[in-house]
């Protein structure tokens, strides 16, 4: 229910007589100027939207017409490289062609000629006397021809030249083009060979500007179209009376010089219209041909100009009153929903931004009686909504919040936190049991009658008590710190209150990750490094390599152990960078291995499940081998059962990329689930772990020590060697060499030890081969 009163609003509370104040209110003024803002936006936009168009439309034609520009320009270059390949073509034709021919001339006749033509596959053979008649002709019509001054002919015989060819010309006798070359023979008589050139012409026909202007005044987006001499004067055009024009206008004349692209509007004249013209320079290879001209009138644009100013005032008038008609409408909505921002839609409970201001205002006074909140989450919602759909998650919160509104009262009120958590604020109780006993009545109360979906919810829960001291933030922040508590630990326990014990652990977790990612910033600080378990064969007591284990050191917090400090590098998403430092130091130590002549050892690194998800995994790793410089067969990739429950497919498609780079892949914790024995044949794995977990009930469980005969056996008949971890005591080493295992790794043997103890080992081992097996 609601209620105005000057200029504020009330919600009337779910606790008896209570009025709830939300300090919100409505003014119509902001309206106002967003109206008037809105009209000047409106002309503004309206004149920038026709100049757009405008702009727009003629940005179109030139870039079109610059198109066009481009391909006259292209095909005028192609018939001059067109013409000057095939001249050169020719000529060399001719001068092969004439020096076969002088090769007969002792014994040339006019049917020899006649043959040699047919056989060179030329038009027009001709030997001249020294004084330049036709003595023999493959044409018998030329026989006896004279060359006069001034023609070709007689131009080559007063030359002095040996050999000349000539350019395509036309031919003096039938006026058909030919390409002629002649041959001074030693006698002073000279040989001429001509190639009829009709071909040619005809092969550069298309390429003629008057065709090409032809085709580009056929585009309906041009108008009219001609091509401009660089002498300024029109030497092409459709309309043949504008061939010979002569440009005089001071900006075309200019951009014509310049070689630049310009365009104007200029009125046609004796018509009340515009044409708008767009220049372009015409380069044919590195020379400068012309200039394209090509025009269109403004018509169109001119139309679609009006069209559009018609258009967008009519839409801008319907839009101008819808928009009035919506603002007055959200006005009035607005006023009925102010209530509303303090409630939640689904429940009907006051919000979170509620319960902030509640708490706020009760913490900045005096406290008359002990405070306290109970924040409830529901933990497996997520699961429920995911499973059964969003409608059942819906449910469980209305009915969780249905069964929590029995728990308030005058001092207990009830808010929607967020998704899954509530909140009970109590803004009176007596002693710290009285909350324990509210807790276990709620849980009581919550957990054994919520089957909606026919499983239970899991119900956790944080308790906080106040002080004067504490800020609204800072309360609810506690609470969900004792939920992530309750999560790390895996606590039994369903619910906890707020302590300093609490808050030492999370201070402790934020100060490992904090460290973790200073020393993955700066790897110099020292604060992780890698220590080096030898494995050892059972039978010739022999070290074959090492498992490198990261350890960490907090400055702050001294040694951490790795079940801590690798979870909350997996919660804080710092694995996959932990992951690959540790491969790089791994290589290093490789690389030393290999330098102290230990060149046929491996060394194992444990990869995370999320960092073997890495879509880029396999590259970084092919990446990291390469850059340390040791052979991949020395790297080992240890990998957890559990890693198979995720998707098989790419796991496995991942895993063989990597042994296909020579990495050799173990997996590690074998035994512990039944993921991999179901699919024991098709892994992409190259050696076997047993679980310490095995290991450690050889000697107490009987059935544990068959379990591990048929995997050592399993394994062994799928060619996969075994290595026993977590091997403790000399019984345990003599039963897994009876029973065949082939490889152990435990603190019987040693201890994971530093990089200097570790080759100290190796090499003590190395001395005393042979000798049986020494402890450390």
């Amino acid at each position: 229910m609601k209620e105005h009163f000057e200029g504020c609003f009330y919600v009337t509370g779910m606790y008896p007589g209570e009025v709830l104040p939300m300090k919100r209110t409505i003014s119509f003024r902001p309206y106002i100027i967003i109206i008037a803002l809105v009209v000047v936006v409106f002309i503004v936009s309206n004149y920038f939207l026709v100049r757009s168009i405008e702009d727009t439309f003629f940005d179109f034609l030139e870039t079109q017409y610059i198109n066009h520009a481009t391909v006259f320009s292209h095909d005028l270059t192609k018939a001059a490289e067109a013409y000057l390949i095939t001249n050169d073509m020719l000529e060399r034709r001719i001068l092969s062609s004439i020096r076969t021919v002088a090769l007969y001339s002792d014994q040339v006749s006019n049917e020899a000629l006649v043959d040699l033509a047919d056989t060179l596959a030329v038009d027009d053979i001709f030997l001249y006397s020294p004084n330049g008649r036709i003595d023999y002709s493959s044409r018998p019509e030329y026989l006896g021809w004279l060359a006069n001054p001034g023609h070709p002919v007689h131009d080559f015989m007063v030359s002095g030249l040996t050999v000349y060819v000539e350019d395509i010309r036309p031919d003096s006798e039938s006026g058909e083009y030919y390409k002629y070359g002649y041959l001074r023979l030693e006698d002073g008589r000279f040989i001429q060979l001509g190639v009829h050139a009709n071909l040619i012409e005809n092969f550069l026909a298309p390429f003629e500007v008057e065709r090409l202007l032809n085709e580009i005044s056929a585009f309906d987006i041009v108008d009219h179209v001609y091509y401009v001499h660089p002498d300024f004067s029109v030497s092409g055009c459709c309309d043949t009376e504008t061939v010979g024009f002569q440009l005089d206008n001071p900006q075309v004349l200019e951009a014509i010089e310049t070689r630049t692209t310009f365009s104007w509007r200029r009125q046609v004249e004796g018509q009340n219209r515009e044409i708008y013209e767009i220049f372009t320079p015409i380069f044919v290879g590195d020379s400068f041909g012309g200039t394209l001209v090509v025009a269109k009138t403004t018509d169109e644009a001119d139309a679609i100009v009006r069209t559009a100013i018609i258009l967008s005032l009519a839409v801008s008038t319907i839009v101008f009153a819808s928009l009035i008609y919506i603002m007055l409408s959200n006005y009035r909505h607005s006023k009925r929903l102010v209530s509303l921002a303090y409630s939640d839609a689904l429940t009907g409970l006051p919000n979170n931004a509620h319960l902030l201001e509640t708490l706020t205002e009760a913490l900045s006074q005096n406290f008359q009686y002990k405070q306290a909140i109970v924040m409830i989450h529901c933990q497996n919602l997520g699961m429920i909504s995911s499973t059964y759909g969003l409608s059942a998650g819906e449910r469980v919160i209305k009915a969780l919040a249905d069964k929590l509104a029995d728990f308030t009262s005058d001092t207990r009120r009830l808010f929607r936190f967020d998704v899954s958590r509530f909140v009970l604020y109590i803004s009176e109780y007596r002693t710290k049991a009285e909350l324990e006993h509210l807790a276990e009545s709620l849980l009581d109360k919550l957990v054994p009658s919520m089957e909606i979906v026919g499983r239970p919810i899991e119900v956790r829960m944080g308790l906080v008590m106040l002080s004067p001291t504490d800020q609204a933030i800072d309360v609810l922040t506690q609470a969900t710190m004792v939920m992530h508590h309750l999560d790390v630990t895996k606590s039994s326990n369903r619910y906890a209150f707020f302590d300093a014990e609490i808050e030492k652990q999370l201070q402790r977790e934020e100060t490992i990750a904090h460290e973790m990612a200073e020393f993955l910033a700066d790897r110099q600080q020292g604060t992780f490094h890698l220590e080096y378990q030898p494995k050892v064969d059972l039978t010739s007591n022999k070290i074959i390599g090492f498992e490198a284990l990261s350890r960490m050191t907090s400055p702050t917090l001294g040694r951490v152990s790795p079940l801590e400090f690798i979870c909350i590098a997996e919660r804080q998403e710092m694995i996959v960078p932990l992951g690959y430092w540790a491969l790089e130091t791994a290589c290093q130590f490789i690389k030393e291995l290999k330098a102290e002549g230990f060149s046929d050892l491996y060394v194992a690194v444990n990869i995370s499940v999320v960092q073997l998800l890495q879509e880029d995994f396999p590259k970084k790793a092919e990446e990291i081998v390469t850059r340390a410089g040791i052979d991949p067969c020395s790297l080992q990739l240890e990998i957890t059962e559990s890693v198979l429950i995720e998707d098989f497919d790419d796991i496995q498609a991942k895993l063989q990329s990597l042994r296909d780079l020579g990495l050799t892949i173990a997996l590690d914790d074998f035994g512990t689930g039944y993921s991999a024995l179901s699919r024991m044949g098709e892994l992409a794995v190259d050696v076997i772990k047993i679980d310490k977990s095995f290991i450690d009930k050889i000697l107490v469980d009987d059935s544990h020590r068959q379990i591990i005969d048929e995997l050592i056996a399993m394994c062994h008949k799928l060619d996969l060697p075994v290595v026993a971890e977590g091997v403790e005591t000399e019984r345990q080493r003599e039963y897994l060499r009876n029973v065949g295992c082939d490889i152990m790794q435990g603190y019987l043997f040693s201890k994971p030890l530093p990089e200097d103890l570790a080759l100290k080992k190796l090499k003590e081992n190395v001395s005393h081969s042979g000798q049986g097996f020494s402890e450390n």
